[in-house]
């Protein structure tokens, strides 16, 4: 097991074991509204006498007592055990049960009715026990009761919103076990008609048509569509979220608590949600963090728990918002309102309330997109606000022991960050501006930090402009040389923030090329079980081949299964410039058993017009610099490539070299080549996408259409990270 899986576990648990006692007992609710009902009636005993009601020699005020238990609770089950907690609660003045029972007999030949007694005054010591009456006492019983069982239901509601999420994290975990322990037995079992109806109409398909790698576009809204098992799991949770904020939250008439039903309806829903978002503060950092258990055990990506931290995190808010309004309303109906502002716990309550709302609303993909890093950095602050308002809002109340497990699991995510760029260090890499297009990083690692197959791990250049930012990007391992040094390369397409300020330092060095200092953070994701299955079947869109390129390389190097085992690996590009970047790597797929196919969709764009056989895509959304487009191709024995793309017979030269790769040109049908190759595959197969969002979507919806065209199981695998 992982140290971080072993580390998160022991923070979070230390964090939660130091919550203070949250749930309230009927026989201890009892004695308090005795003692609250007495209190309001008569003064029986002196602020400077400890013993309280405890004291057998003050037989006015445990006399009192013995009655109101008695009286309110007689005949019932509650009569008993509310003797035994008052008798355990004055155990330290040696009270017996004997004498509780002499003193009630004592007092029922005593008793006075301060309602009828002229000479009664409530602010003076009463020397007589005080005769109550039942109806005032089950009324104060059920204003206590009420309120504070409202505080166990919210305890045990908050507690099953988040066990929720940990049921189908170990569901989702032994699923994921299954694959890599089970294979045969998947294959055989989970495979009939209702297996296939699951997977075809639940687990698999988008939620509505096809969108979900490929954000949704309504006129200016943009979003990112969970899956249709995603949206079932979030669309359960919330119903549970709503039905458990109004369930068991009710009147009680004659209320002893509050005097209008307004202020007290206002008090339980605003405990209600308050509490219950205490509840969930913890697990939405924990959605969030990188070094996140619950994605070890479950072998979901980082993405998929994005989406679940974005989904509890605005259910968070609401439940936050909710309170606030609530209690805003009570306070109003108490004429405490004012009041209540002056206290700092409820300023800072404030804070949080108006950080989660600005957190909220900058989160939508309209405004994260724009900048990303700029979102992270606001995000952070934000949530620290959030954080420490929550913290000491919830102080007084004894629930900010939640906010030390949320800043428990912050830490140690972060901690553990830092620690995983100190065990890489600073090291030199080379980088490279490739085709114009791709930025290729080559890092030297030490021989002790392992990636695998698929991984990805986050770079941080040590340039001013960008020293404090970390993009993730999928490895590619690799020896370097003959005496075993090992290195990793990364390939980055050429975008927005980051990369782009690269590309532009770059296209201004010596043959686009520098030397620049970067550490490492990870490597993180989880292993494919692809070495279990019969098929492996990989579908990789422009730079989305390097994962893709890793999982199936170390599926050709494995000695079992060489015979047997069936690798095919698609990859889609706009332009045969893209060769370039990753020409080195393909050139150590021959001689394996790799079945690659690249599709070349604009195989026009950049050559002369007299040499085009077709004039598809002739245009180009990559423009390319005049200097790098006139570069001379050549194939030397080292495998370095420069390519003039400008020639058509230069492509084919490029296409005899690389001979053991089948080239098409033009869009790929997605629709067909999942049939095909479904149709060619006998045993367990195993199809795995990175691409751009449209071409995933395709590829899912595809297998969907063909599962039952199979009569074996076809899982699904996807690579893009999209949040």
């Amino acid at each position: 097991m992982k140290f971080s899986v072993l580390a998160t576990s022991f923070f979070l648990g230390a964090a939660v074991a130091e919550l203070p006692e949250l749930v309230y007992h009927e026989d201890a609710l009892a004695v308090s509204a005795c003692e609250a009902l007495i209190a309001k009636t008569a003064t029986l005993y002196a602020k400077k006498d400890k013993k309280g009601f405890c004291n057998i020699d003050n037989q006015p005020a445990l006399g009192t007592m013995a009655h109101c238990i008695v009286q309110g609770f007689n005949g019932t089950s509650l009569e008993q055990k509310t003797i035994t907690y008052f008798i355990e609660s004055c155990s330290k003045y040696k009270l017996t049960e004997a004498e509780f029972e002499a003193s009630y007999k004592n007092a029922t030949s005593y008793l006075v009715d301060t309602t009828t007694d002229s000479s009664f005054n409530k602010t003076n010591l009463f020397s007589s026990p005080v005769k109550l009456k039942t109806k005032k006492i089950q009324a104060a019983y059920w204003s206590d009761y009420t309120r504070f069982f409202n505080y166990n239901w919210s305890t045990w509601f908050g507690t099953a919103l988040v066990a929720y999420w940990f049921a189908v994290i170990i569901a989702a975990g032994i699923v994921n076990l299954s694959y890599f322990l089970f294979p045969g037995f998947i294959n055989s079992t989970f495979n009939g008609t209702i297996s296939k109806s699951f997977r075809k109409y639940v687990s698999l398909p988008a939620l509505v048509s096809k969108s979900h790698a490929n954000p949704f576009n309504f006129k200016f809204l943009t979003w990112i569509i969970p899956t249709r098992l995603e949206s079932i799991l979030i669309a359960g949770w919330y119903v549970m979220a709503l039905a458990f904020s109004i369930a068991h939250v009710s009147h009680t008439p004659n209320n002893f608590v509050w005097a209008s039903e307004e202020a007290e309806m206002g008090r339980k829903v605003a405990d209600r949600t308050g509490i219950i978002a205490n509840f969930l503060c913890p697990a939405v950092i924990l959605f969030a963090g990188r070094n996140n258990f619950l994605q070890w055990i479950s072998g979901w990506t980082y993405s998929r728990m994005v989406i679940f931290h974005k989904w509890t995190a605005r259910c968070l808010f609401l439940f936050a918002a909710v309170h606030g309004i609530s209690m805003t309303c009570s306070g109003i109906a108490l004429d405490k309102f004012e009041s209540r502002n002056t206290q700092p716990y409820v300023r800072w309550g404030y804070v949080a309330l108006i950080a989660m709302t600005i957190m909220v609303i900058q989160s939508i993909y309209f405004f994260r997109s724009r900048n990303y890093e700029v979102f992270v950095g606001i995000h952070i602050i934000l949530a620290v606000f959030a954080v420490c308002g929550a913290w000491k809002h919830t102080g007084e109340l004894g629930y900010q022991h939640f906010y030390y497990a949320a800043a428990a699991v912050w830490a140690f995510d972060r901690a553990m960050r830092l620690a995983r760029l100190c065990v890489f260090g600073v090291r030199t890499a080379s980088v490279e501006l490739k085709a114009n297009e791709t930025v290729r990083v080559t890092i030297p690692r030490p021989k002790y930090w392992k990636p695998f197959p698929g991984c990805h791990a986050f770079i941080h250049f040590m340039r001013p402009t960008c020293f404090w930012q970390s993009h993730p990007f999928t490895i590619v391992d690799s020896v370097v040389d003959e005496n075993d040094n090992h290195s990793i390369t990364f390939y980055l397409k050429v975008k927005g923030g980051m990369t782009h300020g690269l590309y532009q330092y770059l296209a201004r060095q010596p043959n686009h090329t520098a030397q620049i200092k970067v550490s490492v953070e990870g490597p993180y994701g989880n292993r494919l079980p692809l070495d279990r299955f019969k098929n492996a079947i990989f579908f990789a869109g422009g730079n989305g081949i390097p994962g893709l390129y890793s999982e199936a390389v170390s599926l050709a190097r494995r000695e079992s299964d060489k015979s047997t085992q069936r690798i095919k690996l698609y990859w889609v590009i706009r332009h045969w410039k893209s060769i370039e970047w990753f020409y080195e790597e393909l050139k150590k797929i021959e001689n394996t058993r790799i079945e690659s196919v690249i599709y070349v969709t604009q195989p026009g764009s950049g050559l002369a017009m007299d040499e085009v056989h077709s004039s598809e895509g002739t245009g180009s959304d990559d423009d390319v610099d005049k200097d790098n487009n006139e570069k001379e191709f050549t194939l030397e024995k080292g495998g370095k490539i420069s390519l003039d793309f400008k020639s058509v017979s230069n492509v084919e030269k490029l296409k005899q070299d690389l001979s053991f790769i089948e080239f098409r040109e033009g869009r790929p049908h997605i629709k067909e080549l999942v049939q095909q190759d479904i149709a060619e595959s006998e045993g367990l197969t195993g199809i795995v996408t990175c691409a751009h969002g449209s071409m995933v979507d395709s590829v899912r919806s595809s297998i969907i259409e063909n599962i039952d065209s199979s009569k074996d199981r076809i899982e699904y695998f996807e690579q893009i990270q999209n949040w």
